[in-house]
Order: structure tokens, then C-alpha cells, then sequence
């Protein structure tokens, strides 16, 4: 898209009215036509500020979830708790993203909608990403003050976490009953993304779950840096007569700035994040044993593995790390959680695990920015906690990304940390077995 094109839509005054209206309190962010980003943090102060970026050369704008005090104070450094005593608020933002058809994207988005509203009277907005998804909005302001005798503006990003994955749950056999439908037969439906490795709505789109700190999203009437479509507010109701073609600058109409995005009543979406609290407890109760028996097989496991290793080698992981190891397309930025946590449970210090995810990043069809990757280092080498990967029968991690190639041991674990040490201590017996042969 020529440059007088892009400062031409940005120079509407409904679009910079629009757009600087939701950035109050927020981190925004912009995108070069290169693909890289902005200084961090910045802000947009006033609705002229949109255009004077773009006249700097951004083409797309993203903002946080998070709503701060002063969002200039952010910085990379900054501790936990200073990052909540800065956090004034945040918004829950359902991110919907095809994997193959943007329509399948619209099908999920309009039945978290109706659900939504059916279930818990809330009117959420919505909006085309830009590419092959739609976020769905419920403003702060919804959810209740306080949960449990605590601020719901520091539950961030568990409680935003909580309600995406209940309402993916809630809706898992709904999405994938109505992805069959419109594709007529689940043969058609598989054939869209060539394979999967089990049959669940969540091979063919994503929700997101996984929001983390300072995460951003495209801003409502942003343009989308490859595609140059609008990321067009929608009326959720009529989600199903979208095309993409429609998001083009030159097809926006003046309803386009009188749909909501982010305006809620106070208090409507309570009961959800109520809800949503309850479930998640519940469902960390029923895997908090399955987590304590993997943390303990680790660590007895590691007793064998230091004398046999000052550090567990490349050649004895599993097939998954191996494989995001060999870089991949799809689930990057997912895969840096993955990578660094899994490498830590293997006793490789911060400057090798470093190395490593450089080292990996450089495979990648389409490396992630390097600040990207310090970014999410930094955080973790700040880590007390020992964390864990993903265990290995959850698919955003693995299944959806295409890197669940298990082999015989794979059959005998829960989570890719304790594959190396059971392969140890299988290699152990073997030895042992040998011997005693060898005795008789």
C-alpha cells in the first residue's frame, strides 16, 4: 500500500478520534512497513498524535490489555510488584486466530458472543483483527472490584486466563460441531489444514489463554502491516455475512464509528469471572497432584542424571523439544515458554539457554525480534519459582503446532522434563540387566 494511502486513512478524524479514545491509559505501540516496532513505551496522548506517527513512518498501532497509571513509567526491569502498583486496570480481549479460513474464525467468535450475552447478559464488542481472526472485548469495568477480597486489577494475567479458557471449554463440542457443519463433513473440515493430530476445534483456530505482561493487541481501526486491512469494529450479530473485503480503507462507512468496542456497564460480566474463578480453582485442584508427582519424579530423577551429567545433553531430549529446536513456523512465541522452562529443568545455566534460543530463533521460517526474545528471557531468568512446561497432553503447546511425536517413552510421561531422566533410568536398568547375563 503506497505511503499517501496510509496517511490519507489515518488522517480521518473519525479514525484518530476513535483510536485515541481507547488508548487512554494504555501502552501503544507502533509498526514500521519493515515489520519492526516502536520505541517502548509510548502513548498516545491526543487524536493528532496518530497521524504525526504515521507521518514518522508507522502503519499499524497496537495497544496493551492492560490499562496503567502512567504508562511511560513502564520499563523491562521493572519487578512484579511494581508492574501491579502501575497496573490500574485491564481488559479482557478473547484473541480468535484461523489457522485456514477466516470464516472458521468468525463461526467461534459468534458463538462466544451469544454465549456471552445469552448466558451472562454481557454485550461484548468485537472486531476483525486484520487478517484471519476477530478479539472479542469486555471492558474492565464489567468485572467485579474485588474477588475473593482481592483487587480483580492484580489478578492479571491469571483471572484473564481463567475466563478464556472456561469459555473455551464451555464451547469446545459447539465450535467444533458448527466448523463440521459449515464445511460439510469432518473429512472436508480436516482437509482445510491437511492433518491433526486429534479431532478438536482448537486444530483448526486458536484461542488465546496465554495472555502475558505488557501483552498488546492491534488497536479497533488500525491497519494491518502485511495485509492493509482495517481491524473493523463489527456488530457480533452479523458476523456471519464478513468477508475480508470489507475491511478495505475505501470500504469503511460511517456506522463503523458508532460500533462499541470496549464500553460495558459496570459490573455485567461479575457473574462470569466469578464463574470462571471457581472453575479454574477447581480444575488446579484435580491437576495439583498430577503436577506434584512430575515435580517430585524430577527432582528424584535429577539425583541420577547430575552423576551421569553436569547438565542433560541435546541428544537425550524429547521428540517435541527436539523438533521446535529444528525452528518452526507456527507457535513461536508459545514455544519460548516451552524452550526456556524445559532447559532450565535440564540444569543449563541462563547464558547456554540464551545462546540456545538465539541459536533457535534463527531457524525460525520468520524469526521473532530479538527484543522480543530478551524481553521474555529477562522474565524469566527473574524467576524464583522452578516452572514447568506445558504438560504434554495440552495442545496449544504441542498438538496445534505440530511438534507431538511421541515415541515409546513419550508413552510413560505426563511432561517433557521427566523424559531424558526416565530415559536414564531406563538405560540404567538395562546395564543392569546386562550384568547380571553376563554373572550367569
Amino acid at each position: 500500500m503506497h505511503k499517501f494511502k496510509i496517511l490519507k486513512y489515518y488522517s480521518k478524524p473519525e479514525v484518530q478520534e476513535y483510536m485515541a479514545r481507547i488508548a487512554k491509559n494504555r501502552e501503544v505501540v507502533g509498526t514500521y512497513l519493515s515489520g519492526s516496532y516502536s520505541k517502548r513505551p509510548d502513548i498516545l496522548s491526543y487524536p493528532r498524535d496518530v497521524v504525526e506517527k504515521v507521518k514518522d513512518g508507522i502503519v499499524a498501532f497496537h495497544c496493551s490489555v492492560e490499562r496503567w497509571k502512567n504508562p511511560l513509567a513502564l520499563k523491562p526491569e521493572l519487578s512484579e510488584k511494581e508492574l501491579a502498583d502501575l497496573r490500574a486496570g485491564w481488559d479482557v480481549i478473547i484473541d480468535i486466530d484461523a489457522k485456514a479460513k477466516v470464516e472458521h474464525a468468525a463461526i467461534a467468535a459468534k458463538l462466544i458472543c451469544e454465549f456471552l450475552e445469552k448466558d451472562y447478559g454481557i454485550t461484548p464488542g468485537v472486531k476483525f483483527s486484520g487478517r484471519r481472526g476477530f478479539h472479542i472485548a469486555i471492558a474492565f469495568e464489567a468485572l467485579p472490584k474485588k474477588i475473593n477480597f482481592t483487587e480483580t486489577r492484580v489478578l492479571y494475567p491469571e483471572l484473564l486466563r481463567a475466563i478464556a479458557m472456561f469459555i473455551r471449554e464451555k464451547l469446545r463440542e459447539k465450535i467444533l460441531e458448527e466448523l463440521i457443519k459449515f464445511e460439510g463433513g469432518v473429512a472436508a473440515l480436516v482437509k482445510t489444514v491437511g492433518s491433526i493430530s486429534e479431532l478438536s476445534p482448537f486444530e483448526f483456530l486458536e484461542i488465546e489463554k496465554d495472555w502475558g505482561i505488557r501483552h498488546l493487541f492491534r488497536m479497533p481501526l488500525s491497519l494491518h502491516n502485511k495485509t492493509y486491512l482495517v481491524s473493523l469494529p463489527l456488530a457480533w450479530k452479523k458476523l456471519d455475512k464478513f468477508v475480508p473485503e470489507n475491511a478495505k480503507p475505501e470500504n469503511i462507512s460511517k456506522e463503523t464509528f458508532e460500533i462499541k468496542f470496549l464500553d460495558n456497564k459496570e459490573g455485567e460480566a461479575s457473574q462470569l469471572a466469578i464463574d470462571a474463578f471457581e472453575w479454574w480453582n477447581k480444575l488446579e485442584k484435580s491437576q495439583k497432584s498430577v503436577s506434584e508427582e512430575i515435580a517430585e519424579e524430577v527432582q528424584n530423577a535429577v539425583k541420577l542424571a547430575v552423576r551421569v551429567h553436569k547438565k542433560i545433553p541435546e541428544e537425550l531430549f524429547p521428540p517435541c523439544i527436539k523438533k521446535i529446536l529444528s525452528g518452526l513456523e507456527d507457535g513461536r512465541k508459545r514455544s519460548i515458554f516451552t524452550l526456556v522452562t524445559f532447559l532450565r529443568n535440564m540444569g543449563w545455566g541462563n547464558e547456554e539457554i540464551e545462546e540456545k534460543l538465539y541459536e533457535w530463533n534463527s531457524q525460525n521460517a520468520e524469526p521473532l525480534r530479538e527484543n522480543y526474545v530478551r524481553t521474555q528471557l529477562k522474565w524469566h531468568f527473574r524467576q524464583k519459582r522452578n516452572l514447568l512446561p506445558a504438560n504434554c497432553g495440552n495442545d496449544l503447546f504441542y498438538g496445534s503446532i505440530d511438534v507431538c511425536e511421541p515415541d515409546k517413552i513419550c508413552e510413560l510421561i505426563k511432561n517433557p522434563v521427566t523424559y531424558p531422566f526416565k530415559l536414564l533410568a531406563l538405560s540404567k536398568k538395562k546395564k543392569r540387566k546386562k550384568r547380571r547375563g553376563k554373572k550367569k
